[in-house]
Order: structure tokens, then sequence, then C-alpha cells
């Protein structure tokens, strides 16, 4: 099923937020590098990068990669999980596939964290040209 628009549509299994929060912090305890992809309701802003969990407390995220931090309120977010189509090399192609934990902000902004991609389908031998 392809998502019409990925500004209103909610993508995943619908999780807990105690579940989420575990994730994170399994994450955090792992010291795993994890994408990001942070998106405005009124699209003004999309901001994507490679980061760590550092600190969660109260409901509040905080996250640094190389160049960069992040503090993001996630007290009142819905969370979700499941595939997402991301363009590692966008915006052309190959698309790659990530099991992503998503925050669907109550302003309508949203947040997806993924740890990693999904295994493909080994594809099948070609013969030579």
């Amino acid at each position: 099923m392809a998502i019409e628009d990925q500004w209103r549509e909610r993508p995943g299994t619908p999780v807990s937020a105690e579940d989420a929060w575990r994730v994170l912090d399994d994450w955090k305890v792992k010291r795993k590098e994890i994408g990001m992809l942070y998106c405005r309701r009124s699209r003004t802003a999309v901001i994507s990068a490679m980061c760590r969990v550092r600190r969660l407390r109260n409901g509040s995220l905080q996250m640094s990669g190389d160049r960069a931090g992040v503090s993001l309120n996630l007290r009142m977010a819905e969370f979700s999980h499941g595939p997402m189509t991301v363009w590692p090399n966008g915006p052309s192609g190959p698309t790659a596939e990530v099991l992503a934990l998503r925050a669907n902000l109550p302003e309508g902004d949203w947040l997806v964290l993924a740890a990693g991609y999904l295994p493909r389908e080994r594809a099948p031998l070609a013969l030579p040209a």
C-alpha cells in the first residue's frame, strides 16, 4: 500500500508511549547511531541527521550527532512503529526500507527514528551480458 500523503497519514502500527520510550532507552544504552527525520506540518522545515540518543527525561528526547544536537518535547506524542521507505541518496533512487519509530506530535509535526535498514531479499543472479 502506497502512502498518498505522508504529511497526513500515520503509517505503522500504533505503540504505547511506554513501549516507544523503552525502544529509545535501549538505543541510548547501546549507543546506537540512528537516523532522524523531523518534518514540520507547515512543510517549512525538514531536518535529517545521523545521531545518538543522549538523554531521556520527563518526555524530553535529546540527541546529538557529529555537528549538531536537538532536544524535542515528546510528552504528547502518539507513537507508531513499522517499515518506512527512505531515499538514502535522495532525491534520486534507489530507495531502501527502514524499521522506524514514528512520533506524531499534536501540532501535526512528526519525527521518524530508525536504527537500520530492513534486509532485502537476495536479488536473483544475473546472467553475464
